[in-house]
Order: structure tokens, then C-alpha cells, then sequence
């Protein structure tokens, strides 16, 4: 799935920022960044997983957020340029946040050129799944029955400039406020 993400307010040093989104297997999802702009020159080159980190929304953060269409519960998944990350759980809108092990972050490489950067990142989401019984989803390849999973999905990035934060969304409201599902899309994973 292609996501074109777009600016609360102008951002010139990024002319154009998007995920992709590509389950790989019953237990691996790929996050494809790709942003065009003088800022790429800026980003770090990376080819490994840092470490868990509070706070990356206030700089660089690729963001997304997912939770099942019928529960307000969400979890929030956090990715840094420099290869820190965080996933969060939260019961309802912004509220009962803590540090949540249903997604992880398996693999990462970042490549940069004058305008372009391009992320991709491996992310386990085997706990998430276990969790609702679809750990074997996409195996319908081989022969077994198909299932399919419905979930609320944000996509979403904060870039620093030198004078401000930028938010970067799928759609805004009055505000940036990416945990707004009004904000987000629906994604069905089969």
C-alpha cells in the first residue's frame, strides 16, 4: 500500500514525503520511507536497529499507528533516522500510554542522496497477531484458509527544521493530532 503524506503547513525542504507498506509474511511488515528534499542531505545513513527511545516525536519520527476498526485500543510505532524506535499501547484516544513488546523492529536500512532518503524497516508484528489467533495469515499460498485482519491506519512524520516541528499526515484536521483516527485510513491485511 502507497501513502502520500501531507504537510500541516509548508515544509520547503521536503517536496514530497511517502510510506509503503508491504506484509511480507505471517509475521513481517515493511516500511518503505521514501522523502525528496534538501533535507534528505541532512538524514543519517544507517543499516541497524538502535535502541528504544522515549521522545523521537520531537525531532525526525516516521510514525505509524494501528488498531483494529472495532476497539478503540491502538498502538503506536515510532522510527527515528538514526534507527531508534518505540511502540506504544494505548486503551482509547491518548490515554493509558505504555511501552508495548505487539510490534518490534527486525531489520533497518537507511540510504540518502543529495534529495532523496529512502528508509526501509522490518517489523515484526508476530506478537500482534498471535494476539488475535492470525498468525497464519498469508499462508492461504500453500493451501490453508485465508484470514484477514481490518485495522484503522495512520501514517504520519514529525521533521525538524531549523526554525519548527512539521507534521506530516495522511489528513489533518484544525491541528496536527496524528492519534485522531478521523486522520486515519482503513488497511486490511489478508
Amino acid at each position: 500500500m502507497h501513502i502520500d503524506l501531507a504537510p500541516f503547513s509548508p515544509c520547503p525542504a521536503v517536496q514530497h514525503l511517502g510510506y509503503e507498506l508491504l506484509l511480507e509474511s505471517s509475521s513481517s511488515l515493511r516500511l518503505i520511507v521514501q522523502l525528496e528534499g534538501s533535507l534528505a542531505a541532512t538524514l543519517p545513513i544507517t543499516n541497524r536497529v538502535g535502541q528504544r527511545q522515549f521522545g523521537l516525536w520531537q525531532h525526525h519520527c516516521f510514525e505509524l499507528f494501528i488498531g483494529e476498526l472495532e476497539s478503540n485500543a491502538y498502538w503506536e510505532l515510532n522510527l527515528a533516522p538514526n534507527g531508534n524506535w518505540n511502540c506504544f499501547e494505548f486503551s482509547d484516544y491518548r490515554k493509558d500510554q505504555r511501552e508495548s513488546e505487539a510490534y518490534s523492529l527486525a531489520g533497518l536500512q537507511a540510504v540518502r542522496s543529495a534529495q532523496s532518503y529512502r528508509l526501509e524497516a522490518n517489523i515484526d508484528i508476530k506478537p500482534i497477531l498471535k494476539k488475535k489467533g492470525l498468525e497464519t495469515m498469508r499462508l492461504e499460498a500453500r493451501g490453508l484458509e485465508k484470514r484477514s485482519l481490518a485495522l484503522s491506519l495512520g501514517a504520519s512524520a514529525v521533521i525538524a527544521t531549523a526554525t519548527q516541528l512539521n507534521y506530516f499526515s495522511i489528513r489533518h484536521g484544525a491541528t496536527p493530532d496524528f492519534h485522531h483516527r478521523d486522520h486515519h485510513m482503513q488497511w486490511v491485511l489478508q
